[in-house]
């Protein structure tokens, strides 16, 4: 004869309910803590692709300029990707970036309406210098390149349609209204005239300036010739 095994009452495959709703307890306990972690972790991998875009695009102002008399493309406000008369910033430089999707940051496109523009021009020099909105960037004028902030991400809502977003009317950086920054955990990406790139919470005076000549000068400091 065989027996068949049968469970207790209040028993079920081998587990009561309770020690099933104290594992179920524990899961989500561990879900709520790591899910946290993994989304910082998934921020911290946009912020490094973000500041490789921001080189290739910094790097591709280097090269334009050394082809155009150390001058970069000249911004002039609101402009649409595929102007010619004027074209955008970003426009000119296509030829040396290739890919335009370096333009776009998938955490900066969600804080800022979904602009697919997220990098600025470091006009505000030129705008000062030359005492009007239209004024290309000289490379040659930039006394302190270790320093002098020459792009970086668009902490600042543009328009959506916007490809020429600058620096030169508004601090598109470190606007106080704008900080703490909210993507990258809390970063943004800061391109300098010498090639190098970093990350920062807020305005460094003692590593980075908006003006050609004078080192540690906040955007709103900044003063013509």
């Amino acid at each position: 004869m065989i027996l068949k095994k049968t469970c207790p009452a209040g028993v079920v495959g081998g587990f009561t309910l309770i020690e099933l709703l104290v594992v179920i307890a524990i899961i989500a306990i561990l879900a709520g803590m790591l899910l946290p972690v993994l989304g910082r972790a998934k921020e911290d991998s946009v912020r490094i692709k973000c500041i490789n875009n921001v080189k290739q695009l910094g790097l591709a102002m280097q090269m334009y300029g050394d082809d155009n008399g150390a001058l970069l493309p000249m911004p002039h406000g609101t402009v649409l990707w595929g102007a010619t008369n004027p074209p955008p910033w970003s426009q000119p430089l296509a030829v040396y970036y290739n890919n335009t999707n370096l333009l776009r940051c998938p955490s900066l496109c969600q804080f800022f309406t979904k602009s697919p523009y997220n990098y600025f021009m470091g006009a505000r020099a030129a705008y000062m210098a030359a005492g009007e909105m239209l004024a290309s960037v000289s490379l040659k004028s930039i006394a302190l390149p270790a320093q002098f902030i020459l792009s970086g991400d668009c902490n600042y809502p543009f328009e959506t349609t916007d490809a020429d977003p600058d620096n030169y009317s508004q601090d598109t950086l470190f606007d106080p209204l704008y900080l703490p920054p909210q993507p990258h955990n809390g970063w943004l990406n800061v391109f300098f005239g010498d090639g190098h790139a970093a990350n920062y919470r807020s305005f460094n005076s003692n590593e980075m300036t908006f003006s050609y000549d004078r080192p540690s000068v906040p955007w709103a400091n900044v003063t013509g010739p």
